[in-house]
């Protein structure tokens, strides 16, 4: 007897997240919710809901799961209205219309006892996996500093200027979510950061980050992010450096490298992938956590560290001074 496919709904209709679902055999996706008011080409056929707990009501799905449009915000109204209908929520990404929006949605998940999760899809990336196994190993030794860099392309993007600060509020978002997923955030007691707008940046958003942060141990965070380089352009996760008693681990481009005290270069190849990466990654823990009745490793509880030092950075930018996490 083959096993019973898992029943999602879906709240909103951005094709790069609800095709992770639609095309696995073990999930039926028996309704959605055009929340944002998108085009629907794609999901037409499915059945389609403008009442949201009306909608849990008569399916009663196995899992809810909600991804916001880069030009909007998440809507607490309807994460709310899900949780509150005895339903845990699970989210794409988070696109706050402000920061304090993850302390609210811990305490509505504590209240009501369900489970708000968040996903970080360059957690699933094979290199960051791999880097976080050599950290585990003790290779490093004793970590005591971690640069990174991140290089994109001017582009031409509206939804970008929805944002008060769109690399730091967006891309480094992942990005100190990759840190915090291989050491943890939370050792990071004090954080300096500049967001600036170069006179050359097609869209009004300051999209240029950097960003000084440190721990009561000694650790120190070097990071710097551009989304309007002319070259040197890198991946979307960026390159990075962590630097530890025993030796470096180095991301440069596709090669994970360890560097010895004397200068030599061993690659690490990353272990075989489950077939899940990304994205796909973020959907397989959601099944996962929905179907053996567990928390998430992406539950919101744990990603607070990463919120409060975005909201730590912001209120130094803001500031022009060092700010205590």
């Amino acid at each position: 007897m083959e096993p019973r496919q898992l029943r999602v709904f879906c709240i909103g209709l951005q094709n790069h997240w609800l095709s992770h679902w639609g095309s696995r055999p073990d999930v039926e996706v028996v309704g959605v919710s055009n929340r944002y008011q998108e085009a629907n080409e794609h999901y037409a056929h499915l059945p389609q809901f403008e009442d949201i707990q009306g909608a849990l009501q008569k399916l009663n799905p196995d899992l809810v799961t909600m991804v916001t449009p880069p030009y909007a915000k998440t809507c607490m109204e309807t994460i709310r209205t899900v949780v509150e209908s005895g339903f845990d929520i699970y989210l794409e990404k988070f696109r706050p219309q402000s920061w304090e929006d993850g302390a609210t949605m811990v305490s509505l998940s504590r209240s009501r006892g369900r489970q708000i999760a968040i996903g970080e899809s360059y957690r699933f990336d094979k290199f960051v996996e791999q880097a976080k196994r050599v950290i585990l190993s003790g290779k490093l030794g004793e970590l005591g500093q971690i640069v990174w860099r991140c290089q994109r392309p001017n582009i031409r993007a509206a939804w970008m200027n929805e944002y008060e600060h769109v690399m730091l509020e967006d891309l480094t978002y992942h990005h100190l979510g990759v840190i915090h997923y291989m050491i943890g955030a939370e050792r990071f007691n004090q954080v300096f950061a500049t967001s600036v707008l170069p006179s050359w940046s097609i869209e009004k958003s300051p999209s240029v980050v950097s960003l000084l942060a440190q721990s009561n141990e000694g650790l120190h965070l070097n990071y710097y992010a551009s989304w309007a380089a002319h070259s040197a352009e890198t991946s979307w996760l960026g390159e990075f450096q962590l630097d530890g008693s025993e030796g470096s681990l180095q991301l440069r481009g596709d090669r994970l490298v360890f560097i010895h005290h004397d200068g030599a270069e061993e690659t690490i190849v990353p272990d075989e992938s489950n077939g899940f990466e990304l994205r796909a990654g973020i959907v397989n823990e959601f099944m996962a956590a929905c179907m053996q009745g567990r928390k998430s490793d992406l539950d919101i509880s744990s990603f607070q560290p990463v919120i409060r030092m975005i909201q730590a950075s912001l209120e130094s930018v803001r500031t022009g001074n060092k700010v205590d996490i």
